[in-house]
């Protein structure tokens, strides 16, 4: 979490970063490098939802991951690291600069064997997954463009295990969720998620404080 929260005070977020997770040297490399995207860095998670990420996969030993947005890396670092070795992350993303970065970690983290990089946008990319109809996913982490978040849930929904989790992030969206005076299209998408979410018999979820906020659904 060494960027700012913009949902959580100056002090707690100090407090987090303090005492709150443990962050890998590759972790800090690859953090310090996406810094020279400027503005744009505040895409990649928080440190703490990494850890957070990390430890969920260790514990389900997840077999078959799904990642909507790799941007440089980082989430797809936590969560290759801490599936077992046999278990595969397919990757979505469809900027090769973004994923040209994201390569070299998985290199030098050595778990490129675990990764299937799909370079193509996320909704072409899906649908060509539920179109082949031969896999299925116990675990899927969606962090992409917001305006589409509910097309990428449901299309996600159509082909993960019973039992699998879907983690989506930013649902709190710098807290302009809950302000009534803000309704841009991307706003107005994480509310109907959360909405949608909130309401879905095939799930059950909890919506977490942490950093911009994370939601964990467990498929039914």
């Amino acid at each position: 979490m060494s960027a700012e929260s913009p949902i959580l005070s100056q002090e707690l977020r100090e407090y987090i970063n303090y005492i709150g997770y443990s962050e890998s040297d590759l972790l800090k490399k690859n953090r310090e490098e996406t810094k020279k995207f400027g503005a744009l860095s505040i895409m990649q998670i928080g440190a703490a939802q990494g850890a957070l990420l990390s430890i969920l996969c260790k514990l389900s030993r997840f077999k078959n991951c799904l990642e909507i947005g790799v941007f440089t890396g980082y989430s797809s670092l936590c969560i290759g690291t801490s599936i077992p070795n046999k278990s595969k992350l397919t990757c979505i993303d469809n900027n090769e600069e973004y994923i040209n970065i994201a390569s070299r970690y998985w290199e030098e983290a050595k778990i490129q064997h675990k990764i299937r990089l799909v370079a193509d946008n996320a909704i072409d990319a899906l649908d060509g997954l539920i179109e082949a109809g031969n896999e299925k996913f116990d675990f899927a982490f969606i962090d992409a463009d917001k305006a589409n978040y509910v097309l990428y849930y449901e299309k996600v929904m159509q082909i993960m295990e019973q039992g699998g989790v879907i983690v989506i992030d930013n649902t709190l969206w710098k807290g302009k969720v809950f302000d009534k005076n803000i309704a841009d299209r991307s706003t107005e998408s994480i509310r109907k998620i959360n909405a949608l979410i909130k309401h879905d018999k095939r799930v059950e979820h909890s919506l977490l404080t942490i950093y911009d906020g994370m939601t964990i659904c467990y498929v039914r």
